[in-house]
């Protein structure tokens, strides 16, 4: 895999036509469409839904080639949102769905398979842990995510992320069963995570940089 290079932000204030931000769609593409064989809109090898909008900020494992090898995509509530317009039946009672600037959905968490396990692991441990360092710089209190219940424990739960899950599992067509969840953002999360994943650090509690910019690629 060559050096580890950095989690990067983009969003509507660091969003550069860069090779990382690109290569991420590419990355949804081969795991949620070429993978799983989900009915999902793309365009030349690159996934995209209606909640890719300015408002969405995209947490980016990147390598030294400049490639997302991790992404996870979170954006605020005060808007459509896949729980509140995809999945209201995940939730008991989806009259009480927020509609909050410091709530945020959390979607298309995707890490790539060529990876070996244990590199694999040890990204996602960085994706958390960055996630909730995110949430802590913008003032968010929660966020919401829908996902199957083995990936709520595999990537949050043992890592240190405790989860309020909203209701019921649904079955779906393909059979695989989902769930949604809601995760709290505070300081005694952060310090729960780090004991976990055992990944410390000195000063403020940040791993990540908001703006931390990469090479703009040249146009042709």
């Amino acid at each position: 895999m060559g050096k580890t290079i950095m989690i990067v932000i983009f969003n509507h204030k660091t969003r550069h036509f860069t090779k990382a931000f690109y290569s991420h769609f590419k990355l949804r593409y081969q795991l949620l469409v070429n993978k799983q064989y989900w009915d999902l809109n793309h365009f030349k090898g690159m996934e995209y839904d209606q909640f890719d909008t300015p408002a969405a900020s995209y947490i980016l494992w990147v390598d030294e080639n400049q490639e997302a090898r991790a992404c996870l995509r979170v954006a605020p509530t005060d808007r459509p949102y896949m729980i509140k317009d995809v999945f209201p039946s995940l939730v008991e009672d989806p009259s009480n769905l927020p509609n909050s600037l410091s709530v945020w959905e959390a979607s298309r968490l995707c890490v790539d398979l060529s990876l070996s396990k244990t590199e694999r692991a040890k990204i996602l441990k960085e994706i958390v842990l960055a996630c909730l360092e995110f949430g802590l710089e913008n003032d968010i209190e929660h966020f919401l995510g829908v996902m199957p219940k083995k990936l709520w424990d595999h990537v949050f739960i043992n890592n240190g992320w405790d989860i309020n899950f909203m209701g019921k599992q649904e079955i779906l067509e393909d059979g695989g069963d989902v769930i949604a969840g809601k995760m709290d953002v505070s300081l005694a999360v952060l310090k729960s995570i780090r004991d976990t994943t055992k990944i410390k650090y000195q000063d403020k509690p940040k791993l990540l940089e908001e703006i931390r910019h990469i090479p703009q690629v040249k146009a042709a």
